[in-house]
Order: C-alpha cells, then sequence, then structure tokens
C-alpha cells in the first residue's frame, strides 16, 4: 500500500522518516563497517581483539558495556566510515515527491546515520527544509531500535497514536514497537 492511501485510513500528524534505504539509498559498501566497529571494541577492551559485531546495533552494546566513555569514539568511527565510503545516493522518487507535496504534517528525520550524512543527502535531494527536525546518530546515545531518539522528537502533550515511523529496516520497526507507535514498511530498496 502506497504512504498516501496509508495514511488516508490511518491518519497521522506526525511522520517519522528513517534515511537509509527510506528516502534514499546511500551508496556505501557497508561490508567492513561492522570490522571497523569492532577495532573501537579493541580499544576498550584488548581481550576482545578480533571481536567481530553481529549487528550494527553492537555499538549499542558497546557503549552499554563501557559507558558513555566509548561514545565519541564509535561516533567517530562511524562518521569517518561513512565519510570515505559514501558515493553518493539513489532516491525513492515517490517518497521524495511526497514530501515535497504532505500537507498537514510535522516531519522528522530520525536516523542511524552520521548527521553529516543525512543533511548532505538531504539538502543534495532539495528537502532538508520540509523537516521540523533531524535526530541522527550524532544526537542519540543508541541507536535504533533503541527508542533513544524517539524522546527527541516525541511531545508528551501529544497522543502517540498520532505518530508513524517509515523506514525499511526491523530496527525501524522494533523501535516503533518499542515506544507504541505506528509503522509504516518501505520496501522500494529491498522489497521482501
Amino acid at each position: 500500500m502506497k504512504l498516501d492511501n496509508y495514511l488516508t485510513k490511518n491518519p497521522k500528524k506526525y511522520l517519522i522518516f528513517d534515511f537509509d534505504e527510506t528516502i534514499a539509498r546511500i551508496e556505501m559498501d557497508w561490508s567492513q563497517y561492522l570490522n571497523q566497529m569492532a577495532k573501537v571494541y579493541e580499544k576498550f577492551d584488548p581481550s576482545r581483539q578480533h571481536h567481530v559485531f553481529a549487528s550494527y546495533e553492537g555499538s549499542n552494546d558497546l557503549i552499554r558495556k563501557y559507558g558513555v566513555e566509548v561514545l565519541p569514539l564509535v561516533k567517530s568511527a562511524s562518521q569517518e566510515y561513512e565519510k570515505n565510503f559514501n558515493h553518493g545516493l539513489t532516491p525513492y522518487p515517490e517518497l521524495i515527491e511526497f514530501i515535497k507535496n504532505a500537507q498537514g504534517y510535522e516531519m522528522f528525520v530520525y536516523s542511524s546515520n552520521a548527521r553529516a550524512t543525512v543533511t548532505k543527502g538531504l539538502e543534495e535531494l532539495g528537502i532538508i527544509n520540509y523537516f521540523r527536525q533531524i535526530v541522527s546518530r550524532d544526537e542519540v546515545t543508541y541507536i535504533k531500535p533503541d527508542p533513544d531518539g524517539f524522546s527527541l522528537i516525541y511531545d508528551p502533550a501529544t497522543s502517540k497514536k498520532d505518530y508513524l515511523m517509515i523506514g525499511n529496516s526491523h530496527a525501524d520497526k522494533d523501535m516503533a514497537a518499542a515506544v507504541g507507535i505506528d509503522f509504516y514498511l518501505v520496501e522500494y530498496f529491498r522489497p521482501i
């Protein structure tokens, strides 16, 4: 079901978009990312040499284990990786058109990517000014599926039934479930 059709049947006021593989796909080789994060782990625990992260949320585990002292290293490694391996964007034209024409919504971006990656992408796509707020890896302690970033968007004076998370991954879906909001799956880049 197209997003506009979904919203006709399920009215919302606040739309929260993931960035990578939702609004656009970041053309990047992610194959070495988990190895890069494992090197950060080794800095804090040399006994864990050659530890392999099982998932992108491994950085959450690292921060939970070692505390916020490791956070600058995790963020820096992620920012550097995205800067060095980003080769451009492939947009999701229909979703970008929806964002440009949407009326009556407050829209946000909530991404586990570095802020520089997200803002550069949104600027290139010509849609950065459509969003009330951008929450990236840089603003949070824990990435999705941890709901840390949702607290920066959510207004407790509003009903959670008025919020919709729009994303492509289990991390997006699980974050939405954790905070009690609806989820809309974008399958443009990875049809299930």
